[in-house]
């Protein structure tokens, strides 16, 4: 037995300095190292010097091997290179999986997302003002306990959601293929993970790399859906629910419309963008406007097909719309109202804007800023109803009316993203696209202050003949409110 001693000390060493060598294996540097950086959910993932970098690419995002039960904590430290988009740390807890985010929706808004089906604009984790700067270093924590998730920036509580988990989904633009496993993401933006740690509570020890209380659980094809947050210098950003298709044909001819809906002579015309119309602010009002008997027929700067801004509600066909009227040959006699969707395509209709933007589909040509400011000016003095969603609600802004802003003196709403980048007031910015509506005179009123403050989708302002949406949640509702008003004539 002397003699076996010695060996067993020996094996015992061996496996002491196996364990912590497996242990150390499992740590930070464990998580990037085995992301596989060829296989990303969405964009373009490399590793270079044990740290992980993404191009600027819509809901960019991994997966990380790791698949966590039980109460845990999940830190990232990060630096954002470009863009003005959140980061997201994508979690599991209890049954479900949501991302906590951070500077997000063009709103530089934090909080976790979805909670019972609603985005961090409209649950109660939301918080504001955390914008972060490009070039800095940041760390962002998401503890899971048993009752409620904790998001953290450098160290401070931000962001507080109370459950079980089971209220928890993922929005459909973060969605990666594993239901039980952590991931990262940036939205249009360049950013560099530089390290990565899952550990239990009060404890350094790392959680093993793929491990769960279950099996793994694919996304189902099913709850694929394409979607949001709410822009960038290249498009806004998204929501989350898919858009039903209208129920005529997009851009069909006027007698093809006619077929889709009782089609009782009254019409409605909606005016989108040749490029970067928002696809849900678009079929959303059309397809309450039909169902309640209008025939509506599409408007653009020209009958060239109208392509939206992707992710916003258009479906897997592209959503691509074929327009029935150029804007000059409009007839605003045959109409009962106009509704200009929004899109930052719908600035190539601000009429007495003299700023310039960078993308240069955005600019439009003077013949159809005046084509449309003369429709805005013929429905006006026929005392028909005029209505705008989101950014459409700057073309309202920038009319010009007896020479005055449409909405000069008048209640409204509009979205709280930021419009396109270009030249405002002489030099280079990107505010807020309520800015157009402040800059004309309007009365705005404040986000979200109509009827369900969790919610923007029944803000819709009417005063007057004149409406206006918040923003692409408001757009169901605007196609209600509309009819509704029509109907009382």
């Amino acid at each position: 037995m002397t003699a076996v001693q010695p060996l067993l000390h020996s094996v015992a060493a061996m496996l002491a300095t196996f364990v912590a060598a497996s242990s150390t294996a499992i740590g930070a540097d464990s998580i990037i190292d085995s992301a596989d950086v060829s296989k990303p959910a969405a964009g373009e993932w490399s590793r270079s010097n044990g740290e992980l970098a993404t191009n600027a690419a819509a809901g960019s995002r991994i997966a990380l091997p790791i698949r966590p039960d039980g109460e845990y904590d999940f830190r990232v430290s990060f630096t954002r290179r470009t863009g003005v988009h959140s980061i997201a740390l994508i979690f599991v807890a209890g049954s479900g999986q949501a991302t906590f985010e951070i500077d997000a929706w063009g709103q530089h808004l934090a909080g976790i997302q979805n909670v019972d089906s609603r985005s961090l604009r409209e649950n109660s984790t939301r918080s504001g003002n955390h914008t972060l700067q490009n070039g800095r270093r940041y760390t962002a924590e998401v503890r899971v306990r048993k009752d409620r998730v904790e998001g953290y920036l450098d160290g401070r509580l931000i962001s507080t959601y109370r459950g079980d988990g089971s209220d928890l989904s993922m929005l459909g633009s973060w969605q990666i293929p594993d239901r039980t496993a952590l991931g990262i993401g940036a939205w249009d933006a360049e950013a560099i993970f530089h390290a990565i740690e899952v550990t239990r509570p009060g404890s350094d020890t790392p959680l093993p790399l793929a491990v769960a209380s279950a099996a793994s659980r694919p996304v189902p094809a099913t709850t694929q859906q394409p979607t949001t947050p709410p822009r960038s210098t290249t498009s806004p950003r998204r929501t989350t629910a898919t858009t039903p298709r209208p129920r005529t044909t997009p851009g069909s001819s006027p007698a093809q419309n006619n077929g889709g809906n009782t089609g009782n002579g009254r019409r409605v015309l909606i005016v989108i963008a040749n490029q970067d119309f928002f696809y849900r602010e678009y079929a959303d009002p059309r397809e309450e406007l039909e169902r309640a008997g209008f025939t509506v027929e599409v408007a653009a700067g020209s009958k060239q097909t109208c392509h939206p801004h992707s992710n916003s509600g258009e479906g897997s066909d592209g959503g691509a719309v074929n327009p029935d009227l150029a804007l000059a040959d409009v007839d605003p006699s045959r109409y009962e109202a106009i509704l200009f969707s929004g899109g930052w395509g719908s600035s190539m209709y601000q009429y007495a804007f003299t700023g310039s933007y960078a993308n240069q589909a955005y600019n439009g040509d003077r013949a159809t800023k005046e084509a449309a400011n003369r429709l805005i000016n013929e429905f006006v003095a026929a005392d028909k109803r005029v209505a705008a969603l989101c950014h459409g609600v700057s073309i309202l802004a920038w009319s010009r009316v007896n020479g005055r802003s449409l909405l000069a003196g008048k209640r409204a709403t509009g979205p709280t993203r930021q419009g396109p980048a270009g030249i405002y007031n002489g030099r280079r910015d990107q505010p807020s696209s309520r800015w157009n509506s402040e800059a004309n005179g309007a009365r705005m009123v404040p986000p979200n202050s109509v009827g369900d403050p969790r919610t923007a989708a029944d803000d819709i302002v009417i005063d007057g003949k004149i409406l206006t949406g918040q923003d692409d949640i408001s757009a169901r509702e605007m196609g209600r409110q509309l009819a509704a008003a029509l109907k009382r004539r």
